[in-house]
């Protein structure tokens, strides 16, 4: 199970939503991961990542410069397109880090670019969506931002807010998502996805 899986939306929408997680496995290669985490950031900084982050920090409250500084177990980055992903998957898989590595996306997509590259899937897990009193949950719009951030730590009531700053105009669409962006130290959020969502609440 990863933080990363639970992203709703449509199809379009998602087409511009990639995470990458990658992590040494506990008990076979934690030892001198560090190393290895912090050439994975040299490698971000090869793309432009929307987002990213060590579960402490994102693009949004620390640069990557100094995030290369920091001892991380775990590193996060956000792509906006299936292209950009590939040649990221490319560099990672020729630096052989040996790092446990997920991507979450629409199956189709990822599929396609790990077998572009050779790379079989190991395991594939799908959302199979949520279940119980679900009339207690947000609108289904919110629920496309609010999901974006795996441990919840974007409120609705937040996302609602920013929505409301933007039709009174006092901040523009990349301004409220990069606001909501700082809120999950994971760095998974998507502000370029956000960003288009918030615009479309704003403009009904």
């Amino acid at each position: 199970m990863t933080h990363t899986l639970h992203r709703k939306g449509d199809t379009q929408s998602l087409k511009e939503d990639y995470v990458v997680l990658i992590m040494p496995a506990q008990g076979v290669n934690v030892p001198g991961s560090d190393k290895k985490l912090k050439t994975l950031w040299e490698i971000f900084s090869h793309y432009n990542v929307v987002n990213f982050g060590n579960g402490n920090y994102n693009k949004f409250t620390l640069s990557l410069e100094d995030l290369k500084t920091k001892k991380s177990m775990i590193g996060h980055a956000v792509f906006k397109d299936k292209e950009t992903l590939g040649k990221f998957v490319k560099e990672l898989k020729e630096a052989d880090l040996g790092l446990s590595t997920v991507l979450s996306g629409l199956y189709d997509e990822v599929k396609g670019c790990c077998g572009s590259l050779g790379i079989k899937l190991h395991t594939v897990e799908h959302s199979l969506g949520v279940h119980g009193n679900t009339k207690k949950l947000p609108p289904e719009n919110v629920l496309e931002i609010h999901t974006m951030c795996g441990h919840a730590l974007i409120a609705p009531n937040l996302i609602e807010a920013m929505v409301e700053e933007i039709k009174k105009g006092k901040k523009t669409a990349e301004a409220a998502a990069e606001e909501l962006a700082r809120h999950c130290s994971c760095g998974i959020f998507n502000p370029y996805r956000a960003a288009k969502l918030l615009e479309k609440m704003a403009s009904v």
